[in-house]
């Protein structure tokens, strides 16, 4: 029986070969195997016929051993139809499944498919050599039983030469068979599976190839030149013609030591062919291994000697590029570590380093843009009221730690906001809103501003160290302003800082110092910027400290005011 043709489920494993011919293609040289096999089974069936009626013992045709049955004529067609039939079952779920498979690179291969394909040819022999077979049994049951008595030349005459066929017939397919596998369908269905160790796949070695070859051009013809020698002569006295005995002895001496030299010679060629195929193949696992170091002799100046140097210089090439690409990860590896400890150093600097300054040295660490220029922005100061006191009052690190408490709730604010903030000293913060809209910075000043006082008024219910809430006041003012960095140089070096400085920095700080019981006082400039979508009242003229003439302050009217 023919293997059943096994049918992917959604569930099979699947594998890739890539560069596949074109499927109708594929489809078309599977195809030909089957007549392919059928025109061999019919040639075996003409030689057999031939042979017979050369030899005029038994044919086909006349009665002899068996009668005049029709019984041996079956029989040998028989074997040259059934084969070809079963490999036409073997053949067909195969071309069904590249009927229906997409083709391309990257296509899907079930290793089912992909088995089926590799045994292809050993199963189609398999096929005929056992087809055959049944005409060699028939041909002794002939002369075993049958009704008319045989010589034992006539019965090896009847079982030998269906066995030669045979043999002709499953080597011939065999053959044929692997030229259309490897021309069309192997390139294509044999790229995604593992040769090496896989027991589902039945590998005939090359010393077997050279093995069948020998018996096909060597021992079967000589042997039916014997055999028909042995068959002529079996009933003729060779004591009395010495001229036929001499012929009969050399042709029976030319056909053993034909067959004995072309075995030598068989052997011979495998060992020189097989040795190199099999150091090739030990050294390719060892290489795929990681083995770089694998070298073979090279024992030969022939295609073997070739492949043997060729495989040397790929083999030290790969130890090469092995061995750059471990410096090379090495190397990568230490640079992985430094930019790792880059990182934590960038994250460090980050907390001591404005935003604007961070984004300036990101867009261009070569040559960051931050000289001072004019720039429209708005300052907000703020700053603890009642600081001194509180610094009289509580230990350093209580204070700090208060301190640090209340302003890093104000930094999820002020960020959400764009707000920067520039400096800090002690009880104080310094901010800087940009944006292209001089309006839409000095909002997000004010913003920030009162989302500082809602998050001070909750942190004020929470019990902590102070005795009395903390007040925040606040002082924002609005316009242009010299916005860079100031550097300082020296014998101990180069120092530098980002801020904004000008009267609009100073009249921000100078309504913060104003400010008092938790207010946000924001410049006229401010103040009409903001008009219309803040609530708003007028303080009057206020005298600060520093400035020469009183300036027109205003206040923003808190939730609870």
């Amino acid at each position: 029986m023919a293997p059943s043709a096994a049918t992917p489920s959604p569930d099979t494993p699947v594998v890739s070969a890539p560069g596949l011919p074109a499927q109708d293609a594929r489809v078309h040289r599977v195809g030909w195997v089957v007549p392919l096999i059928g025109l061999i089974h019919l040639a075996g069936l003409a030689l057999l016929v031939s042979y017979s009626r050369l030899n005029l013992h038994v044919d086909l045709t006349a009665t002899g051993a068996g009668g005049g049955s029709l019984l041996p004529a079956l029989g040998a067609l028989v074997a040259a139809t059934v084969p070809t039939f079963f490999a036409w079952l073997y053949v067909r779920p195969l071309q069904r499944w590249l009927r229906r498979a997409p083709a391309g690179p990257g296509e899907a291969i079930p290793p089912s498919m992909a088995r089926r394909a590799a045994n292809l040819p050993l199963v189609v022999a398999g096929y005929a050599l056992a087809g055959w077979m049944l005409v060699v049994v028939q041909a002794l049951l002939r002369g075993l039983l049958g009704d008319a008595a045989v010589s034992a030349a006539i019965l090896a005459h009847l079982v030998l030469r269906p066995l030669l066929v045979g043999l002709v017939v499953a080597a011939a397919a065999l053959f044929v068979t692997e030229a259309v596998c490897r021309a069309s369908v192997w390139p294509s269905m044999l790229g995604g599976i593992r040769i090496t160790g896989n027991r589902q796949l039945w590998r005939l070695r090359t010393g077997y190839r050279l093995l069948a070859l020998w018996v096909s051009v060597s021992v079967i013809p000589l042997g039916a030149v014997a055999l028909t020698t042995y068959a002529r002569v079996a009933g003729a006295d060779v004591a009395a013609d010495p001229l036929l005995g001499r012929i009969v002895s050399v042709v029976l001496l030319i056909a053993l030591s034909a067959v004995m030299g072309g075995a030598v010679l068989a052997w011979t060629v495998s060992r020189s062919i097989t040795r190199p195929l099999e150091a090739l193949e030990t050294a390719t696992q060892a290489l795929s291994a990681g083995h770089f170091e694998t070298r073979v002799v090279v024992n030969a100046t022939d295609e073997f000697g070739t492949l043997a140097e060729g495989f040397n210089l790929a083999a030290e090439r790969l130890s090469r590029s092995y061995a750059d690409l471990e410096t090379r990860n090495r190397e990568l590896a230490d640079a992985l570590d430094r930019v790792d400890f880059l990182e934590h150093v960038k994250h460090a600097l980050d907390r001591f380093v404005p935003e604007t300054v961070r984004q300036a040295i990101e867009e261009n660490p070569d040559a960051p843009r931050l000289a001072k220029e004019a720039r429209d922005v708005t300052v907000l100061f703020l700053d603890i009221e009642g600081y001194s006191r509180l610094s009289e009052e509580l230990p350093r690190n209580v204070l700090n730690s208060l301190v640090e408490r209340y302003f890093s709730l104000f930094l999820e604010s002020i960020r959400a906001e764009g707000g920067d903030i520039n400096e800090t000293a002690g009880d104080g913060l310094m901010m800087i809103f940009q944006s292209p809209d001089p309006q839409a910075h000095a909002a997000a000043a004010l913003r920030a501003a009162l989302a500082i006082q809602r998050q001070t008024t909750e942190a004020n219910r929470v019990p902590g160290p102070a005795l009395t809430p903390l007040r925040i006041n606040i002082g924002i003012s609005s316009g242009e302003c010299d916005v860079g960095t100031t550097r300082f140089q020296g014998l101990a070096g180069e120092r530098w800082t980002f801020t904004a400085s000008g009267p609009v920095t100073n009249l921000a700080a100078r309504l913060s110092d104003r400010a008092h019981g938790g207010q946000i006082l924001v410049s006229a400039e401010t103040a009409r910027r903001l008009e219309g979508r803040f609530a708003l009242r007028a303080v009057g003229e206020l005298v600060l400290h520093n400035l020469s003439s009183p300036v027109v302050a205003w206040a923003a009217c808190l939730p609870d005011q």
